[in-house]
């Protein structure tokens, strides 16, 4: 079957598109920066994919923002990204050089969506409240914070005062940060990238953190982790549990969420204590769960719960509780 081509917008096109954007955005902000300002969150969401004929979405770093383009035929040139850079500017009036672009794209055999993209090693603070968390606005896809989980990580603070946490491809921490916040009795944060744990220890520094409670640090895989976490007996009260989409690495078992959730969930529950609360998150826009009838244990979608303002009208993630049978 040949595949359908398209030609590349004309410049008029492409103008107007930089102007429904630019409008939005200003909108936008306004709507939400008040709020925000109020609760010291300078890290949201400003636009996602609010107009169908723009594809991109939008996101606020203090100051600086994430031009991230969902990349098509009819796009695929520089033109399109610089005016749709220059109009974000002049809508928000920040300058230029503030606006970090992204190319991204729904076909993920085209391209390496994980790879590093340059070598600046520059971070900044962004704050979610009475907590601060490092970004990187160049080097990589994402940044360093997921800002769709803000919700998430506010529960996870509340429910751990004098429990055991345990986040299972932490990326940065983020909620290892918030649990430790939140007088947990330990910590422990797992992550195969050495870099991403180093970088959750830079956050959990950030915030005066360390030594706040048992601090463990794991960059071993996740599936070898809860092997060892099981034969050893170890046990939390409390689970974050993150996987990514789809995952290869070499002298590894691929990973699937489509697939592969089951039974990576029940090798979570093995190492959560009875009572406690293992809650299971997906980001894959396909995503059917299957977790009935789970030993022991009892699940509850609360996705809706969690979605922030910044994402109303949007699925960035689906969550699930799951309760062990005391």
């Amino acid at each position: 079957m040949q595949r359908m081509t398209f030609k590349l917008y004309p410049v008029e096109v492409m103008e107007k598109h930089a102007e429904m954007l630019g409008n939005r955005v200003k909108k936008n902000f306004k709507a939400l920066s008040k709020k925000f300002e109020k609760d010291n969150v300078t890290a949201f969401r400003l636009y996602n994919i609010d107009i169908p004929e723009v594809r991109a979405v939008v996101d606020w770093y203090a100051g600086h923002v994430i031009l991230g383009e969902y990349v098509r035929e009819q796009t695929d040139h520089d033109r399109y990204l610089e005016l749709l850079s220059a109009s974000v500017a002049a809508a928000l009036e920040i300058p230029l050089e503030n606006v970090h672009i992204r190319r991204r794209t729904t076909r993920p055999h085209e391209g390496d969506r994980y790879a590093r993209l340059a070598r600046t090693n520059e971070t900044m603070e962004v704050a979610e409240g009475d907590l601060k968390f490092l970004v990187n606005l160049d080097d990589f896809l994402d940044v360093g914070l997921f800002t769709d989980h803000r919700v998430t990580r506010g529960i996870i603070r509340d429910l751990v005062k004098g429990k055991r946490f345990l986040n299972l491809f932490a990326y940065t921490g983020a909620f290892s940060v918030y649990a430790a916040k939140g007088e947990a009795k330990s910590v422990t944060t797992v992550d195969m990238s050495r870099r991403y744990i180093d970088w959750a220890k830079e956050n959990m520094e950030l915030n005066g953190l360390v030594g706040s409670c048992r601090q463990e640090w794991s960059s071993n895989e996740v599936r070898t982790f809860l092997e060892h976490a099981s034969l050893a007996k170890n046990m939390w009260d409390v689970i974050f549990l993150d996987p990514p989409s789809f995952s290869t690495r070499e002298g590894m078992e691929p990973f699937d969420v489509l697939y592969d959730h089951r039974s990576l969930v029940e090798s979570t529950l093995a190492v959560l204590e009875k009572g406690g609360v293992l809650f299971f998150s997906t980001n894959h826009q396909r995503f059917e769960p299957d977790l009935d009838g789970l030993i022991s244990a009892t699940c509850t979608e609360v996705t809706s719960r969690t979605i922030p303002v910044d994402y109303k009208g949007k699925t960035p993630h689906r969550l699930f509780q799951i309760v062990k049978h005391k």
